[in-house]
């Protein structure tokens, strides 16, 4: 299967094997929307078109579910909008609507039922996954992650041997330590977006004294790639294959200094992936440097300069760590400054998701670094084309927030919010400096 192809007997086959998997929770998501359009004026892309609020864009797998679980629909599914795309077009505007969101869960925040439309959303994903539409550049990276070739490419293993060399420079490491009490995992992800956080993160550890590893070779691009694109099987491979070198390891605690999906991904996901509950448990570095700094075990060079804190959905309204980069930034910085939304509401980038993974600069900045041109159709070139002028749209709230609060400097924690504000400060001509949340604590270590 190929983006180009449509299949009628393939798309029944996936809307047959996206029900089965179909939970009491997924069907009060898909049940109970009674329509109130709170969840559209959260949206980061709702400024783009009202089709891409929310609702519409979970719309697709309810007229998937209508026709395959409910009897009324089966008979007369023309009464209850039960559908399967009948055409190629059809079924580009589903995936149209479903990389129109960011899984950012401000929807579900305000939603008054609970309705998480991302997570819907990321169902349909998984049903067009199976239908053989997912981004050429994304595909890539969940097939070269899952077999393992990505640790091959030149261009990759150059970019990660010089973290390792930095990295090095700052901290007394022992690579792949069994009996370590901290495990510090990184991705190759980091290494091309964000490569000062890998070092800053070593010598953050090395500084609070603790008994910590990392591993020599990246284990995963960015936890598994997979999971943005619906791929369940590839999931279960990379989850696995990580899960192993963990257990192999034998640490207590599980650190991460990326607090995009992998943090998440790697604290809820994973025992449901993997079939058994973890004996470790996983922290962000945040966590670390707010009870060191509570308990008077690390203190940091004061600056004047007037930063602020964008913080991502993942680690802040999905993982409670809200307060805690706060905190660490606030006892930098005496001018340290809240954005006008923050914590649970704290507005979205506008490039999570993989959005801003997939889209045009993205893909050259991809083709520079492995060496491999990748060939789109011209139907994919303009859907992406499209979604990057559209995540700019999404975006501009965000930037605007930044603007007004006067900062200097921006920081936060996941590399996708890093790469998204890249692109959207420089297209609203904002200019600030982006850095990790890591980068700035090992500036200011004492």
């Amino acid at each position: 299967m190929s983006w180009e192809g449509y299949n009628y007997e393939d798309v029944r086959r996936a809307a047959e094997e996206t029900t089965s998997h179909l939970t009491p929770v997924s069907l009060h998501f898909l049940e109970n929307c009674v329509s109130c359009a709170l969840c559209e004026v959260n949206c980061p892309y709702t400024p783009v078109g009202e089709e891409y609020g929310p609702v519409s864009k979970a719309e697709p797998l309810r007229n998937i579910y209508r026709g395959k679980v409910n009897i009324l629909p089966r008979l007369f599914p023309w009464l209850f909008g039960a559908k399967l795309p009948k055409t190629k077009e059809e079924l580009d505007k589903w995936v149209d609507l479903a990389y129109h969101c960011t899984n950012c869960g401000l929807c579900y925040i305000t939603c008054p039922f609970g309705i998480h439309s991302g997570e819907m959303i990321k169902t349909l994903r998984g049903f067009l996954a199976k239908t053989g539409r997912i981004p050429s550049l994304l595909k890539l990276m969940v097939d070269a992650e899952t077999s393992g070739m990505f640790a091959e490419n030149p261009g990759f293993r150059g970019l990660w041997e010089d973290v390792i060399r930095k990295t090095l420079e700052v901290a007394n490491v022992e690579f792949d330590r069994k009996g370590a009490k901290y495990l510090y995992m990184p991705s190759l992800a980091e290494a091309m977006i964000t490569p000062g956080a890998i070092p800053a993160t070593a010598r953050i550890l090395s500084k609070l004294g603790l008994n910590w590893t990392m591993p020599r070779n990246p284990l995963s691009i960015r936890a598994p790639i997979g999971s943005l694109a619906g791929d369940d099987e590839s999931v279960r491979v990379v989850a696995k294959r990580i899960y192993d070198y963990i257990k192999s390891i034998g640490a207590e605690y599980v650190v991460f200094s990326d607090g995009g999906y992998p943090y998440t991904f790697f604290r809820f996901d994973l025992p449901r992936i993997v079939g058994e509950e973890p004996s470790f448990k996983v922290v962000h570095v945040v966590e670390l440097l707010v009870d060191a700094l509570r308990e008077g075990k690390v203190k940091f060079k004061q600056t004047q300069e007037r930063i602020t804190w964008h913080s991502p959905c993942k680690m802040g309204r999905f993982g409670g760590l809200i307060e805690e980069p706060v905190e660490v930034l606030s006892s930098i910085s005496q001018n340290f400054v809240k954005l006008k939304s923050h914590g649970l509401f704290s507005k979205c980038c506008g490039g999570g998701g993989s959005i801003a993974c997939i889209v045009p600069p993205t893909q050259e900045f991809m083709e520079k670094v492995m060496g491999i041109p990748l060939k789109v159709s011209e139907n994919e070139k303009a859907f992406l084309d499209k979604l990057y002028r559209d995540m700019l749209i999404a975006g501009r709230e965000k930037v605007q927030e930044i603007k007004e609060s006067g900062a200097s400097t921006v920081v936060t924690a996941c590399i996708g919010c890093i790469h998204t504000l890249g692109f959207t400060t420089r297209a609203y001509d904002v200019k600030v400096t982006l850095k990790t949340l890591a980068e700035v604590v090992a500036e200011a270590l004492d």
